[in-house]
């Protein structure tokens, strides 16, 4: 990242993750991430995947999720591992399994996935719901949509329906909704070298507009009583708070809840209420960010909104 851009960056950090920039700053810019595997229990129980991968010669550390585990040594990529190809695990990291946790679906659901591909959380999620009921997978590229459409059948998520689609042309209601747009990627810098030396703040603005129709479309599509959780593997406001106020302004139909688990509390900073002198939603304290240094995994954002019964 050139100097004056990194400084920039620098600055904005400071001001979202305040005493804890600088870790946040020196670990995606020089830490080696992580690698972490969520074992498929659609296929399989965890127990006899950790068995199968420790006797290839992985060794695994647990995680507070009790199908994750983090790769603290391989004998290769383990996207290039039988168990990988067979669909037992998927390679994905720990912050990412966080949304849909949170969504925490029910079946029958219906569930929409309105930004799905690749699939990591579309497959988490059918896993979560033991592949009953129905999750609706949308992408509008159609490259990322065949590879949403592989990894579902690689891993055998028989409850999910893959279309191609731009989510904001969706006409369809549901309890569940998890909507992961794209973003400018500044939570994955430390594995994402092209995110990291494109990144400026005209691209932020750029994504925060594309981000914003997508929530303004989708959250109508709420019932009363229903979950929409709204992630971003990025930290800037204008991508996440900003987004949220624009789209929901002061509709009292929606609230934002806090939902994290105690485990991910001390790994995590509120979200912010005000932003270059502007006063946003004040339930937006309730979002919040990922600390990548703290978890030892990529950043994130996320905010669980739910539309009043």
């Amino acid at each position: 990242m050139k100097p004056r851009r990194l400084e920039t960056f620098r600055e904005r950090l400071e001001l979202v993750f305040e005493d804890r920039a600088e870790d946040v700053l020196r670990y995606l810019l020089e830490e080696r991430p992580p690698t972490y595997v969520r074992v498929n229990t659609l296929k399989a129980d965890v127990e006899s995947v950790v068995e199968s991968l420790e006797r290839a010669g992985v060794r695994l550390e647990e995680t507070p999720l009790p199908y994750a585990f983090r790769v603290l040594e391989a004998p290769g990529p383990m996207g290039s591992s039988l168990e990988h190809a067979a669909g037992l695990i998927y390679v994905q990291d720990l912050a990412s399994m966080i949304p849909p946790e949170l969504l925490s679906p029910e079946p029958p659901g219906p569930v929409i996935d309105a930004c799905a591909a690749p699939g990591s959380k579309t497959t988490q999620l059918a896993q979560l719901m033991e592949g009953r009921g129905v999750i609706l997978a949308v992408d509008v590229d159609p490259k990322r949509v065949r590879s949403l459409a592989h990894n579902v059948e690689r891993m055998g998520a028989i409850n999910v329906i893959v279309a191609r689609e731009d989510a904001t042309r969706l006409r369809v209601g549901a309890p569940y909704i998890l909507l992961d747009p794209p973003c400018t990627g500044e939570g994955t810098f430390h594995r994402d070298s092209h995110a990291r030396e494109t990144w400026t703040p005209a691209k932020v603005l750029r994504f925060a507009r594309k981000q914003e129709r997508l929530l303004r479309a989708v959250v109508e599509l709420l019932p009363p009583g229903g979950r929409l959780v709204y992630s971003t593997c990025t930290f800037s406001p204008e991508e996440n708070e900003l987004v949220i106020h624009r789209a929901l302004g002061d509709d009292d139909r929606f609230r934002i809840v806090d939902e994290r688990p105690r485990w991910l509390r001390r790994h995590t900073v509120p979200g912010l209420t005000e932003w270059e002198g502007e006063e946003l939603r004040p339930d937006l304290r309730n979002a919040f960010r990922v600390d990548p240094s703290s978890l030892r995994s990529d950043g994130f954002f996320i905010a669980v909104i739910e539309r009043v019964s």
